[in-house]
């Protein structure tokens, strides 16, 4: 491959980073080739894991990149393809969203003139590419360009910024086509080597499966330091996930699952802990407690797609999140507890010829642009 620099800006969506290009800037569309670029802009693979040779930072949360291009849907304004590196294989995946990255695709949209903005709020509509859904973005514009400081902070994130909205329009079946793929709201496990377990998956902006914190040995308030080196629970976890994928028809086999679909995680009900930056994070203030894993380590907050994915599983009715969460708490601002801190998210369930169906999910998340210029390859 022949040295070229591309056309790219470096934002910062929630608790994620990404490289972000237009679709235009491209030298190809083909996405084995795409992939390949992909790989060398973020720095992967590295069997250091520290991503030092790209412009990824070792951890899955900033390996990422990101294609945006104008929609020829109706019901958008534009596309937003998203793109998952692993950082020690040479890996690309196209098959999942990143909800944290997904609030820094309206400003972008404006800020690189894909857009024509109005003065004021502003409704961004997004075809999401790898999950066949559409987000609607809504926030501030001033004098032609996103408003980028403000005073709402997300866990996670050092400051404050202006607040992006984020509603996700029928989240349900993003990966799988169903919003209980299997049709239960509960399923049990047989897991070699360990035994029976119950597991709730629910497919909503991502597939996610969920596992109570006390069935794995667990408190549920765990670091994420402290995971990572509970080497037998990862395996163990990670077995459970390798089945589930299978079960719901996101993988020919147990074992061959993609490293980041499905999404996996634990609850448990609200308990106090200290968060990462020696915070302590009140019962009292969470509906209910979750630690969750991307590519196979603790994610040190919460994914955005499992930030939407919780607040639809837990107003489920029967669901593991909706048994284990307060029961007090409201479906449309349900607070969760994670190693960062608390986010909130909600949901609107509606019942269709007797099943649960996902009218739409809404998180909130702040943005910054951080870099624009090019990127060798």
């Amino acid at each position: 491959m022949e040295q070229k620099w591309i056309k790219a800006t470096y934002y910062r969506g929630g608790t994620s980073k990404g490289v972000f290009f237009q679709k235009k800037d491209l030298p190809t569309q083909d996405q084995k080739e795409l992939s390949e670029i992909f790989l060398k802009v973020i720095g992967s693979p590295d069997l250091n894991k520290r991503q030092l040779n790209g412009m990824g930072g070792g951890l899955s949360s900033v390996s990422k990149c990101v294609i945006i291009s104008p929609s020829e849907r109706k019901d958008a304004d534009v596309d937003y393809n998203f793109i998952q590196l692993a950082i020690d294989k040479p890996v690309a995946e196209w098959d999942n969203n990143c909800g944290n990255l997904s609030g820094a695709v309206g400003p972008y949209a404006i800020q690189e003139g894909i857009v024509k903005p109005t003065e004021g709020q502003n409704m961004i509509r997004i075809y999401q590419m790898n999950t066949d859904k559409i987000i609607h973005s809504t926030f501030e514009v001033k004098n032609g360009k996103p408003v980028i400081n403000g005073d709402y902070s997300i866990a996670g994130v050092e400051g404050s910024g202006a607040k992006v909205r984020l509603d996700y329009i029928e989240p349900g079946g993003s990966g799988t086509g169903k919003l209980l793929p299997t049709g239960n709201v509960i399923d049990e496990l047989d897991i070699e080597g360990f035994g029976k377990i119950n597991v709730s998956i629910i497919d909503a902006a991502t597939p996610l499966i969920y596992l109570l914190a006390e069935d794995l040995g667990l408190t549920g308030t765990e670091t994420p330091e402290e995971l990572d080196n509970q080497t037998d629970k990862l395996s163990l976890i990670e077995k459970i996930r390798q089945k589930s994928a299978h079960i719901i028809g996101l993988s020919k086999s147990i074992g061959d699952a993609p490293l980041g679909n499905p999404r996996i995680g634990f609850v448990t009900s609200p308990k106090d802990y200290s968060s990462l930056d020696n915070k302590k994070i009140n019962s009292n203030d969470q509906d209910i407690t979750t630690r969750m894993f991307s590519m196979g380590k603790t994610h040190k907050a919460i994914m955005g797609t499992a930030g939407v994915n919780i607040g639809v599983a837990a107003a489920i009715e029967g669901t593991i999140p909706n048994k284990i969460k307060r029961k007090d708490s409201n479906p449309l601002e349900l607070r969760v507890g994670h190693p960062s801190g608390l986010t909130t998210s909600g949901a609107i369930i509606e019942n269709k010829d007797g099943k649960p169906h996902a009218k739409s999910a809404i998180f909130f998340r702040t943005f910054r642009p951080l870099m624009r210029g090019e990127v060798l390859v």
